[in-house]
Formats: C-alpha cells, sequence, structure tokens
C-alpha cells in the first residue's frame, strides 16, 4: 500500500465516513454537503472530448479522444447508493478508460431516489443500451460498466437484457459492486469497522430510499440473487477492507459456479472505488489500466 493511499484512508475514516454515518439518510442534506460542484471540476486534458447528449430526458455524457474510432463503447454507471452522484466525478476514470482501451466511455445519469424509486434506474439503464444498439453500436463492442451501486445497475442490466431475450454486451467492468441490498453479505459484518467510507447503516438507509417497501431480493435490485447463467464475462475489482467485499466474491463465484467468466481481482486495503482517484493513487493507475486491458481482450475484433 503506498503512502498516499495511507493518507487517504486516514482522511475518509475521519472525514467522510463519520459524515455519512450522521447524515447519510438525510439525502437532501447530503447532496449538498458531497455534491460536485461544477465550477470546481478540473478541465478535460488536451485531445479529450466531451459531449452532453439527451436521449429521451435522460443525461449521457460522451467522453472520448478526439482520435477514437468510434465503434466501441464503455456504458458506464455511477455509484452513489442510488440516491448521490452524477457524472462529473467520473470524469478522470473515463478519460483514463478512453485512452487506454481506445473506446467512447458514455456517463449515465440515471434517475435517483428516493424521487424516482426502484426500478427507475433500472429502466433507464436499459434506456441506454439499446439507444446504444439504435446508435449503430454492435453489442459485441459494447462494454458495461459501473461501480458502487452502478455496478449492481451493471448487473441488473445484464439480467435486464438475458430476460428480454436482447444481445448482451462483450463483458461488464464492476468496481465495488452493491449486488445485495439486502446486506446479508458476511463482509456486512466482518468489515463493519475496516471500511474507511460505508456503514451498514448507511447503506440500509439508501436501500430503504431506492427500494420504497419492495423486495431487496427482487433480482433487478439485488442482481446477485438473479438467474446467472449465460452472462457476459465480468471482472471485478474490490478493496480488501470494503464492507461489499463478499458482495463481489460471492458473485464471481456464483458465476463460476454455473460455468460463466469471471475474474475478481481484491485490493489490499484499497478504500470504496479508490479508482475515482487516479490522479492521487498510484493503485488506481494500475487498476485502470488492468480494467482497460480486458476491455480490449472482450471486445470484438475490428473487421
Amino acid at each position: 500500500m503506498s503512502l498516499r493511499t495511507k493518507l487517504i484512508n486516514f482522511l475518509m475514516r475521519h472525514t467522510v465516513k463519520p459524515l455519512l454515518r450522521r447524515q447519510g439518510a438525510d439525502i437532501e442534506l447530503i447532496r449538498r454537503r458531497m455534491g460536485a460542484d461544477a465550477t470546481k471540476v478540473k478541465p478535460l486534458p488536451e485531445g479529450i472530448e466531451r459531449v452532453v447528449l439527451e436521449i429521451e430526458g435522460l443525461s449521457i455524457e460522451r467522453i472520448s479522444t478526439l482520435s477514437a474510432s468510434g465503434d466501441r463503447a464503455l456504458l458506464y454507471f455511477h455509484g452513489g447508493g442510488y440516491v448521490l452522484g452524477g457524472s462529473a466525478g467520473h470524469r478522470d476514470l473515463a478519460v483514463e478508460l478512453a485512452k487506454a482501451a481506445d473506446l467512447s466511455v458514455f456517463l449515465v445519469d440515471y434517475r435517483l431516489a428516493p424521487e424516482h424509486p426502484f426500478p427507475a434506474a433500472v429502466d433507464d439503464a436499459l434506456k441506454s443500451y439499446q439507444w446504444l444498439l439504435d446508435e449503430g453500436y454492435a453489442p459485441g463492442q459494447i462494454i458495461i460498466g459501473g461501480d458502487s451501486a452502478g455496478g449492481g445497475l451493471a448487473v441488473s442490466t445484464l439480467l435486464n437484457l438475458k430476460n428480454l431475450g436482447l444481445t448482451g454486451p462483450a463483458a461488464a467492468l464492476l468496481l465495488s459492486p452493491w449486488l445485495d441490498l439486502s446486506l446479508s453479505g458476511s463482509s456486512v459484518k466482518t468489515n463493519e469497522d475496516s471500511d474507511v467510507v460505508l456503514s451498514k447503516s448507511v447503506l440500509a438507509a439508501w436501500a430503504e430510499h431506492y427500494l420504497q417497501g419492495r423486495d431487496a431480493l427482487a433480482p433487478l435490485a439485488s442482481p446477485i440473487y438473479g438467474d446467472l447463467v449465460g452472462l457476459a464475462p465480468v471482472l471485478v475489482h474490490v478493496g480488501s477492507t470494503e464492507i461489499l467485499r463478499s458482495d463481489s466474491e460471492d458473485f464471481v463465484d456464483r458465476i463460476i459456479e454455473h460455468d460463466g467468466s469471471a475474474v475478481l481481482k481484491v485490493w489490499d486495503d484499497l478504500p470504496h472505488v479508490f479508482q475515482v482517484l487516479s490522479g492521487r493513487l498510484p493503485e488506481a493507475k494500475a487498476s485502470l489500466k488492468l480494467l482497460a486491458e480486458y476491455c480490449v481482450q472482450q471486445l470484438e475484433p475490428r473487421s
């Protein structure tokens, strides 16, 4: 673990984690406290293009290099417990993947709870994938990805496509995915103290805002309980001390049990979705490099 990571872990443990514990259930307040200020988002590097698209009321940011061929896509869903967040905080991550994997990254601003409870986000995710198909992207040239709740949304989309009889993407990238809204994974208890960001009480509050009385075991809400046979190959990265570590481990185990393709990498002592800190943590750069290499491996060869 790098010295920078030790410092980041210390700061998160003593700032972000207690803040979420105190105010995480108050969605309006925590949005104000933790929301990204658009005026403070650093400009994109030279050679990178950002385009904001409006698709039937759904906002999607496309991040790509100016030299991108335009026939490969990463459809990415941000985290935030289904109640927080947006694309602004994931632009650095998108830039790194766009450059390294030579594809366009589409950051989806799906509807958030409690204003738009389950299954609004699932519907928006499906809409964004179908839009890519309408734009001419072949399923074999699309990767689906996401972090935390967005990782769960990515897997829900795989299940949704399968249920509807539609062709799924080439593969999926999952960063510290939240796959079990019932919070029954073993690490929810064992890593409660070691996780420097999340707590069970915070996740439970967010799940309640999102589900609003719906069954936490519903496969499109908690995709770890879905039929995982025949899904696209997946690559999962998670930190060893995360409260959601067992979501990743149990999911990969179940995929493999059903003869699917799944790869798990556990990063020692890295915080939740550390990849968004690619400008600060060397491990984040290393993780994104592996994720980009996986994209290249899984996408169909260009004709």
